[in-house]
């Protein structure tokens, strides 16, 4: 018999490719004030970071969190969500794998419930996955390790060296590893060309997602 394991996903860049419907949401917030689009390639690698991230590439003025621009930005971001996104390829066959192999899988995201859940459902993941962690959940996000911590708790998975989380970000590595679970850096995320995920400190790096069942 095989040994359990909990395979964790971080969720944006990892799991799901969320960037082209959240760079569509920025540039709807500009057109409607009047300010010029900014270009996919220069939103991508900051949208790990959320939305001051994206922001930072189109503001000077650093705009508040639940200031105006920041919830007016929200509320473009739900009237697409999920129209644009998509599953990154392969990430259904190592899902596929998992479930048919009896192990457990879920999401760990910094991301509000608000946005997260749905953007799940609308792949058929919300009902599958064995546990979701969104920021609502926890005190503190990533990259403190109670997302991971609660995660691993709501399953009662009690062989932590048979848990695995996943992410695209420095941040994702160092809640893993300061949970202490095995962790996997993916390259083809949300990063700049210069941000190596070789040096972030991960027990494996894979450049696509099919990669990722090597590292079990």
């Amino acid at each position: 018999m095989k040994t359990q394991l909990l395979v964790l996903f971080d969720l944006d860049g990892t799991l799901i490719d969320t960037a082209p419907e959240m760079h569509t949401a920025l540039n709807n917030l500009l057109s409607e004030q009047g300010l010029e689009s900014v270009k996919y390639e220069d939103i991508r690698p900051s949208v790990s970071h959320g939305v001051q991230g994206i922001f930072s590439k189109a503001f000077n003025d650093n705009p508040k969190i639940n200031g105006y621009r920041h919830n007016r930005y929200l509320n473009l971001y739900e009237q697409i969500l999920g129209s644009e996104a998509l599953l990154f390829d392969g990430m259904s066959i190592v899902i596929d794998t998992l479930e048919h192999d009896d192990h457990l899988w879920g999401v760990v995201t910094n991301k509000s419930e608000r946005f997260a859940k749905p953007l799940l459902d609308k792949f058929g993941l919300l009902d599958k996955a064995n546990c979701i962690v969104t920021r609502e959940n926890v005190e503190f996000p990533k990259p403190h390790p109670e997302p991971i911590l609660n995660a691993i708790e709501s399953v009662n998975f009690n062989d932590i060296h048979n848990c695995y989380y996943i992410g695209d970000s420095m941040k994702d590595i160092q809640s893993a590893k300061s949970a202490g679970i095995k962790s996997i850096a993916c390259s083809y995320g949300y990063r700049n060309i210069e941000d190596d995920p070789g040096i972030w400190g991960a027990d494996y790096c894979v450049n696509k997602p099919v990669e990722i069942l090597n590292a079990f």
